[in-house]
């Protein structure tokens, strides 16, 4: 057996074509959402979100969230923090899956989480959203210790997800160059 060659060439009506549509990217005014260099008279969307602080959120999941948001958000403790988020959130869990002898065979967990951004010191909110999340896991019957790591792990997942979703509501309204205080 012989080795082939791997060989990749490109046309030059390809190569114009590639070039043209690169240029047209760049004259569109498109900017990556954390780019770190700053729009007009504010903050870069990425040190914007480094000085942003996190509330605290009553209850476990919400420490979780909490968390959660932190590490996305890359808070920088040595800025001085120019907004704060306060965040609220609601978690439910429902049965989905019933057995003949009447007992769950699945769970859901649903989170809502309302939030608002306010500037500091103090001041009337200039952002606010909301951000869903739903995960589900199986009941196993007789197997109570792993349907509670089960279900832990499902919340554990739904904070995630809701953290990316406040993150990115946030780090757009900073794109927007809206969050100047």
């Amino acid at each position: 057996m012989s080795r082939a060659k791997l060989s990749i060439s490109c046309s030059e009506p390809s190569r114009r074509l590639i070039v043209l549509a690169c240029l047209s990217l760049a004259g569109c005014g498109f900017r990556p959402l954390y780019d770190d260099r700053p729009r007009g008279q504010g903050l870069a969307p990425a040190q914007a979100l480094a000085a942003t602080r996190v509330a605290t959120i009553p209850d476990r999941q919400g420490q979780i969230l909490r968390n959660a948001i932190v590490q996305r958000l890359g808070n920088d403790f040595r800025v001085a923090p120019r907004h704060e988020l306060r965040v609220a959130l609601t978690l439910r869990r429902e049965l989905v899956g019933v057995r003949r002898d009447e007992t769950a065979s699945r769970q859901r967990v649903n989170a809502t989480a309302d939030f608002t951004l306010h500037p500091l010191p103090a001041g009337d909110p200039v952002f606010s959203g909301r951000a869903y999340a739903v995960d589900a896991f199986n009941i196993t019957p007789n197997e109570f210790f792993a349907a509670q790591l089960s279900g832990e792990a499902a919340e554990a997942r739904v904070a995630e997800r809701l953290a990316e979703d406040i993150v990115a509501q946030i780090a757009a309204f900073y794109a927007r160059g809206t969050g100047r205080t």
